[in-house]
């Protein structure tokens, strides 16, 4: 396979009002962006402390083999907010056990992991902008209908987050299946590593390896995109948190609220209608990803959260 190395400096991408650098597919629509950081003198110390906070609620952490094992590599992770799939009747909060729930609330309470998921869902909103306006359109739906979901942070609209604790956190090659397909998820490298050595973000359906500094973030639609890491080196670490939407949660909300099993029993015609209708409903979810054309135009319409 032949791979494109990028030398992404995350440090320089906003201040150089060229970047970030955006991916596009073949008809020029957007479909990742490389967000950096902000424009902050004090984004340094926002990394630290979340440095910091990470490492602090990692250690107040229990963690089973299913944290410690999983398809996205061998790391303790632990996910917080809301969510729907797997096996659950009903969207509903992830349960934590009480001192590993405790010690995630701290952690998304904490002032510097809060603006990093700022940043992140601000990045969304620019750059996906159809995209995200209709998912806090169908979420605010859902969180009227059940007002017990509740948000990890007050300034994002993803409805879960995964903090991947150091001082390993490499991901295999992965795609993460339960999210919507049309939906971006963000990511943010933390950690102390040296990124011209490691801790690279790899897109493999593009060929780019992405040199990934800790501090800065990254936006995938990352339910259909495989992505891995590169390793790191010995006596260094890499932390990283998520933010997402389950597939599951659009879904509900199309279907009325109901599993897809219920859907057919109580409403066939609509049901079948609704099946026949998939091609058609993948179709206006893709209209949704602005073009290199359309993105400042889509941009400067009015959000609403």
């Amino acid at each position: 396979m032949c791979v494109q190395s990028v030398c992404w400096d995350a440090f320089r991408v906003l201040i150089n009002p060229r970047t970030p650098y955006i991916l596009a597919d073949t008809q020029e629509r957007v479909v990742a962006v490389l967000a950096g950081r902000p424009v902050d003198s004090s984004w340094d110390e926002v990394v630290k402390e979340a440095n910091r906070a990470m490492e602090a609620a990692a250690k107040k952490c229990m963690f089973q083999d299913e944290h410690l094992n999983h398809r996205r590599g061998f790391f303790p992770a632990l996910a917080t907010g809301f969510s729907y799939g797997g096996g659950q009747k009903m969207p509903g909060n992830f349960h934590n056990t009480p001192s590993n729930a405790a010690a995630l609330d701290e952690l998304c309470q904490n002032t510097a992991v809060k603006r990093i998921a700022g940043f992140g869902c601000t990045a969304y909103s620019l750059y996906a902008p159809n995209v995200h306006r209709s998912t806090c359109a169908s979420l605010r739906k859902l969180c009227k209908k059940h007002p017990t979901l509740r948000f990890n942070f007050p300034n994002s609209m993803f409805p879960a987050a995964t903090f991947n604790f150091g001082p390993g956190a490499v991901c295999v090659e992965h795609v993460d299946c339960m999210n919507d397909a049309c939906n971006w998820c963000h990511i943010a490298a933390l950690g102390s590593f040296d990124p011209d050595h490691g801790g690279h973000f790899v897109l493999f359906d593009f060929k780019l390896v992405i040199r990934f500094p800790p501090g800065s973030s990254i936006l995938i639609p990352s339910s259909i995109v495989r992505h891995a890491n590169t390793s790191i080196r010995p006596g260094e670490s890499r932390m990283s948190m998520t933010q997402y939407c389950a597939g599951g949660l659009m879904r509900w909300v199309e279907t009325g609220f109901r599993t897809l099993g219920d859907f057919y029993s109580q409403d066939p015609a609509g049901y079948q209608s609704y099946c026949s209708r998939l091609k058609s409903r993948i179709m206006e979810r893709v209209s949704l990803f602005s073009t290199l054309d359309s993105l400042r135009g889509d941009a400067a319409a009015p959000m609403v959260f």
